[in-house]
């Protein structure tokens, strides 16, 4: 049963408490919006939380739990096609929210803020495969039903080629505090040196230094992250030869010593289990939903929320990183 000081009506409390207002837009044509992106967004947040991914079971849960749908600031159930069709507004929303949360808790000193990581991470589409070469033309074969067609074939390290959608994301290492989200979008089957080159710009002040793979060795992004004052330590993406610039062979040679290697080792245990745990605490492997729109807002809340839990635990004197014990009685 839930009661007024349930988890999950903390949490949507909490929400009101951190929230930033988004930025003046100018006036449209058409009625005013009902219900505004805040409760727009803690409505999505609940069905996130309960692995309500889809609209009917959603919108049942917010009509049989008064409680619930106060908290989020309604006071009528959206109709159903109201909530399939502000579900656009969440992913975009909720990056401005993920960096805004990620920057109170590196200054509040519940994540220590000064050295970060970023890495991509692929998280399978529902349904069937497109194989690439009917991608191409456009063919869907006959009798392939519950395709996502809006998904990528995306290549990763780990698992080889997957068809889905890739997470961009950037989060504190802070091996004696907790992991925290700073930065995150998702994308197709894009760049990630690109991609992180056009998002430094959002970090906090306070990241002195950006841990990364091999994949991101990119000259532009690497010059880029200096002239806003970041570090960035990450290995050769092809070996040094006779043209290398001394640049790259400083690098390579610092982190060959045992400080390089001791301070590149917290990559691996910070970002890259980052994604599994994230993945498996919300049922996102493989996505319970189609499409990119719907997929980029769920893996987006999912991080927003991850950090929203940890403040939460934070204010509560629970261990910061228990984010699964919350979520079980959610």
């Amino acid at each position: 049963m839930v009661t007024s000081d349930h988890p999950l009506i903390q949490l949507l409390k909490l929400i009101d408490m951190v929230w930033i207002d988004p930025e003046i837009r100018q006036c449209r044509r058409g009625a005013p919006k009902i219900y505004s992106e805040q409760v727009m967004f803690k409505i999505y947040l609940v069905s996130l939380c309960k692995k309500l991914f889809a609209r009917r079971g959603l919108w049942r849960y917010l009509s049989a739990n008064e409680l619930i749908a106060g908290a989020c600031g309604l006071s009528q159930i959206p109709h159903r096609r109201t909530l399939d069709r502000r579900l656009v507004e969440i992913a975009p929303q909720a990056e401005v929210q993920i960096r805004h949360l990620g920057l109170i808790l590196s200054v509040e000193g519940v994540t220590d803020g000064i050295t970060a990581a970023s890495d991509g991470s692929v998280f399978a589409a529902r349904g069937p495969v497109w194989h690439k070469s009917d991608k191409e033309v456009g063919r869907i074969p006959a009798g392939l039903s519950g395709l996502d067609t809006e998904a990528d074939w995306i290549y990763s390290p780990y698992h080889d080629w997957v068809y889905g959608y890739k997470a961009h994301v950037t989060t504190t290492v802070a091996p004696t505090t907790v992991r925290v989200v700073l930065e995150a979008t998702v994308t197709g089957s894009a760049c990630e040196s690109h991609i992180l080159k056009d998002r430094v710009c959002y970090l906090p002040d306070m990241v002195q230094t950006l841990l990364l793979d091999a994949s991101y060795d990119d000259s532009k992004l690497i010059d880029h992250c200096e002239a806003q004052a970041i570090e960035v330590l990450a290995p050769l993406a092809k070996p040094i030869g006779a043209s290398t610039p001394q640049k790259r062979r400083d690098r390579a040679a610092y982190l060959a010593t045992p400080e390089g290697k001791s301070r590149y080792k917290q990559r691996g245990s910070s970002i890259e289990p980052f994604f599994a745990t994230i993945k498996s605490l919300f049922g996102l492997d493989p996505l319970p939903i189609k499409g990119k729109i719907k997929s980029s807002a769920f893996i987006l809340l999912a991080l927003y929320a991850w950090n929203l839990i940890v403040l939460f635990n934070f204010i509560h004197d629970r261990p910061l990183g228990r984010v699964k014990p919350l979520l079980d009685i959610l």
